[in-house]
């Protein structure tokens, strides 16, 4: 099997990232889908970004949740990547799913902080997310979306109100976490019925895990691969899914290997 090229952010080597510009950037190269992070404002707007606070945007740092939609859209979000890009707007989910939702896969990762999870901000967020994907426009596109965390629980709430979609886990760096590559060969039969796939960080993939993941009849994914040995491990160990930063160069890689 092919593995599929995912754009990490968008090709977002090239340009600043979770943005349009690194989205169509990404889509000028032979990919199979775009991953990307949503978090909420202050006032419940569904908002593309990944960072904790707004340090990389303005040098506050103040998180997204701290500020409404209008205040986030008057913000530069491409000029600290390069001057090219000084005047990018943030992209909200449901401009994002008019946008691409269509044309190719989209990796929903919803960010889910300790602050998000104890507030219930995490739940908040997706049943709004959930609200955007029910909607006639998007409601018949179903099969390009994928939703993705790093929380379990969020998974597992936005399942059982939309069965119908595909969710994949995010395994944690932490050794001592549940959801840890070491914690999930530990168990011998994991709540994995309502997902689609297991994410991985690359360096943390083992023949192992794979093995695993294909016993339980899911895909597995691996990120963030961006240089040539850790291609070549992930495609050594049959990853179905290739995450990478740098979609333009891993396309060019694989054709290079004839699985292009």
């Amino acid at each position: 099997m092919k593995p599929w090229i995912i754009a990490h952010r968008g090709a977002s080597f090239e340009a600043p990232e979770n943005t349009r510009s690194a989205f169509d950037k990404a889509l000028t190269y032979p990919i199979e889908g775009l991953e990307l992070d949503v978090q909420m404002t202050g006032d419940g707007r569904p908002v593309l970004y990944h960072n904790k606070t707004l340090s990389q945007i303005n040098g506050s740092r103040k998180r997204i949740s701290d500020y409404t939609y209008k205040q986030l859209l008057a913000c530069d979000w491409g000029g600290w990547y390069s001057p090219k890009y000084a005047g990018e707007k943030i992209l909200t989910l449901r401009e994002t799913l008019r946008l691409y939702s269509r044309s190719t896969r989209l990796l929903i990762e919803i960010k889910s902080r300790k602050q998000d999870r104890i507030s219930g901000r995490s739940m908040e967020l997706t049943d709004n997310i959930l609200k955007a994907l029910e909607t006639t426009a998007f409601r018949n596109r179903r099969d390009n979306i994928f939703i993705l965390s790093f929380d379990p629980d969020v998974l597992k709430y936005a399942f059982r109100k939309a069965p119908g979609l595909k969710y994949v886990l995010n395994l944690s760096h932490s050794s001592g976490e549940l959801t840890s590559p070491a914690a999930i060969l530990r168990q011998p039969r994991p709540e994995t019925d309502h997902l689609y796939a297991l994410c991985v960080k690359e360096k943390f993939l083992s023949q192992d895990l794979v093995s695993y993941t294909h016993e339980l009849q899911k895909l597995l994914m691996a990120y963030a691969c961006n240089v040539t040995k850790q291609v070549n491990k992930a495609l050594s160990l049959n990853v179905d899914v290739i995450i990478t930063d740098k979609p333009g160069w891993l396309s060019t890689l694989l054709h290079k290997k004839g699985l292009r």
